[in-house]
């Protein structure tokens, strides 16, 4: 369900990301992926002390075992369909095997999303082969490459590993 857009082609649909009798939960959950996942593994990242890199990893893994346990039983974050939610989390959950686990240990480095959340993994999938746009408005190596190359103090070297792809993740 959506509206058609005249910059698409007529028959393209803008899907509705936040239909209304969804919008309190997509709201909360909003909240939590914000505070758990995408702010969380910053977090970690840019820890100055044990004792908060601990509390921001807690954070992440609870936020990956949150998502995992939602897309056990449903496609999406919020139900049946694509919404703000995923569009949100999305971007988190396509750098975490390439940047957040490996340059800011995010939930520890071994975190692996294909072995160890399987249900991640299967909507990481289903966003990029199904959704219209998601694969072909990211550039996975230069979302992942672009940490290793600006983050001098994570990564003084600048030595950029072999990039992550669609492929490497098991999107395609």
């Amino acid at each position: 369900e959506g509206t058609p857009t005249s910059a698409m082609s007529p028959t393209a649909v803008i899907p509705t990301l936040v239909p209304e009798h969804l919008v309190a939960e997509i709201d909360d959950t909003n909240a939590w992926v914000y505070r758990l996942l995408s702010n969380g593994v910053y977090q970690c990242g840019f820890s100055t002390t044990q004792e908060a890199y601990d509390s921001a990893s807690k954070n992440v893994r609870e936020g990956l075992a949150k998502c995992e346990e939602r897309l056990s039983r449903q496609p999406f974050i919020c139900g049946d369909s694509f919404t703000e939610s995923d569009i949100m989390l999305l971007p988190t959950m396509l750098r975490y095997d390439g940047v957040y686990s490996p340059l800011f240990k995010a939930g520890g480095t071994h975190i692996n999303i294909p072995t160890q959340f399987p249900n991640i993994h299967n909507w990481r999938k289903r966003c990029w082969n199904e959704i219209p746009g998601v694969s072909t408005s990211i550039d996975l190596a230069d979302a992942n490459g672009s940490y290793f190359k600006q983050l001098f103090p994570l990564n003084p070297g600048g030595i950029v590993p072999t990039p992550v792809t669609a492929k490497d993740l098991g999107l395609e």
